[in-house]
This record gives C-alpha cells, structure tokens and sequence, in this order.
C-alpha cells in the first residue's frame, strides 16, 4: 500500500478507532497525526459502513480546542450550525468550502521563516539577535 492511498479507519460499536492499516486501536492524537503528516484517512462505522470521517475530524478539532487553541471562534461556529438548518444550505455548504480550502491552500503554500535559535545568552542578546536594539537610555 502506497502513502498516497487513504488510510481506513474502523469505528467500533464499543467507540473504539482501529487502523486496518497498521492493525492497532488508535486514538484521536494519532488520527490528528495522521493528519499532520499529509496521510488521508477515512473514518467509517463498522457496524453499518457509514462514512463518518467529517464528525471525527470535527470532533479532532474539538479536542484541540479543550487545550486553549481555539481554531474557529464561536460566533463562527453558531454562524455554521445555523447555516445547516437553511433550506439552500447546499449551495452555500459548497461556497464556503470552497472558500476555505482556498484559504488553506494559500496557507500551505506560505513559508514560515524560522525562528532564531539562541542558547546560553541573556534576553537582551536574544532580542538583538532577533533584530531588536534596546532604547538608549542615557540622556
């Protein structure tokens, strides 16, 4: 099985995650992992073959949030869950996904300039190195 391929995830009755892949019971960490490292995954109920990997993401992300890194805010959240409930609520679900995948593939494709690596120095060398001159003082 090649990396690209989408990886299946087993969702038991007793609310356990298996990877068929590696044949071990994950959790949601590992699944955000997965994520992170670029793998796709597909979260389906073993019972009945239900598809249900959008609630597991959303419910990674949920989990994040417990941690104090609020990735969507919460009018944007109840703004979502209204939208839900409209009776055109298709055409603006695909509007607004495309949308944001937009804004992800915008995001993936900024570099991130990396962060100076200062050891065994004071703070005030650190800020120098950072590009920071302290304020002379003197009059």
């Amino acid at each position: 099985m090649s990396t690209n391929e989408t990886r299946l995830i087993r969702k038991y009755v007793n609310r356990r995650l298996y990877d068929t892949r590696q044949s071990r019971y994950v959790n949601l960490e590992d699944l955000r992992e997965l994520v992170v490292q670029g793998i796709e995954i597909k979260v389906v109920e073993q019972a009945t073959g239900t598809d249900i990997t959008t609630p597991v993401m959303l419910q990674i992300i949920g989990e994040g949030a417990k941690g104090g890194a609020h990735l969507l805010k919460a009018d944007f959240l109840s703004g979502l869950i209204r939208l839900a409930g409209r009776d055109d609520a298709h055409e603006l679900k695909e509007r607004l996904n495309q949308q944001l995948k937009a804004v992800l593939t915008s995001v993936a494709a900024t570099p991130v300039a990396p962060r100076p690596v200062v050891t065994g120095s004071s703070s005030f060398q650190a800020a120098e190195t950072a590009g920071f001159r302290p304020l002379n003082t003197q009059n």
